[in-house]
């Protein structure tokens, strides 16, 4: 796949836990590095508009066993926050210029509508699909606050994003040629839909229910119910299905009776090689970060 040797470095950061990973990029993805910390309850509380981290001394010393652990090198990383601290939405660019200055500028224009903060304060990132950008809006000082946390560790958080996206540019190639269909990510404190219609990602959400949650599986119908009654020319029959945690065939068998989808299990396992006897999928979001700054 990669014709040269390269070692990159994702750093996860969810409600409940920190991971880190280090993965050599050869003719293979090998996973050459990984640990994991819990985060105690007071240390970070997601948040759209306020610093995240509560107490920046217990989070930086957790990071710094964490990256430690791993044999993460200081220097660059990949940094994933939580989906719940940012927004997405889709934004409409008819009759806007290609330039990404023009489109950012657009973008700010039409987000003072909906953002609950001022967009000039905002970082912001797309994706183009046709006529629209799938747009990230994440409060600069909560972003910071993420970042400056490592820079403080001497590391370089370059590229900074959420799992979801990561996850499912992560797994795109698994996609093919399907024009129609929904991908589902299942973490520990989250989960995220995605809905693709025409080869273009027409709808996006994500809340803070996860695994152990017994409101999983009735949000995430829910949410595609919502889509389809919205866009009753829909027709969806397949979901991609990244479970992060947890019994995998137990969400995906209730996920399939619920919604109707045939259910195609996404799998870190075989994108990336890992000790014997690990299961890689918790660790899915760091590698996502990591394999995403290209």
């Amino acid at each position: 796949m990669f014709g040269f040797s390269k070692t990159v470095s994702g750093i996860d950061v969810g409600t409940k836990f920190l991971r880190a990973v280090r993965i050599k990029k050869g003719n293979t993805l090998s996973l050459t590095g990984y640990a994991e910390r819990p985060l105690p309850e007071g240390v970070l509380l997601p948040s759209y508009t306020k610093e995240n981290i509560l107490d920046m001394k217990r989070f930086q010393d957790i990071a710094a066993l964490t990256v430690e652990a791993a044999g993460v090198q200081r220097g660059d990383i990949s940094l994933s926050i939580p989906d719940q601290v940012v927004r997405v939405s889709m934004v409409e660019l008819k009759d806007v210029a290609a330039k990404r200055s023009d489109i950012l500028k657009f973008i700010r224009w039409k987000s003072k509508r909906f953002l609950p903060y001022d967009p000039e304060n905002a970082k912001i990132d797309y994706q183009l699909f046709g006529n629209a950008a799938m747009t990230v809006f994440v409060k600069g000082d909560v972003v910071s606050n993420y970042e400056e946390a490592f820079c403080s560790l001497s590391f370089k958080p370059g590229f900074v994003s959420t799992p979801s996206i990561n996850l499912f540019n992560l797994f795109s190639h698994r996609f093919g040629d399907m024009k129609d269909f929904t991908f589902i990510s299942v973490l520990e404190d989250s989960f995220a839909v995605i809905i693709v219609r025409n080869g273009e990602v027409g709808f996006y959400r994500s809340t803070e229910v996860g695994y152990a949650d017994e409101r999983l599986i009735q949000e995430i119908n829910s949410s595609i119910l919502f889509y389809l009654s919205e866009n009753p020319d829909v027709i969806l029959k397949k979901a991609y299905l990244f479970a992060g945690t947890g019994d995998r065939e137990f969400v995906e068998t209730h996920l399939s009776d619920a919604t109707g989808l045939d259910m195609i299990p996404l799998l870190i396992s075989n994108i990336v090689t890992g000790p014997k006897g690990l299961d890689i999928e918790p660790y899915g979001p760091a590698v996502a970060a990591a394999l995403g700054n290209k």
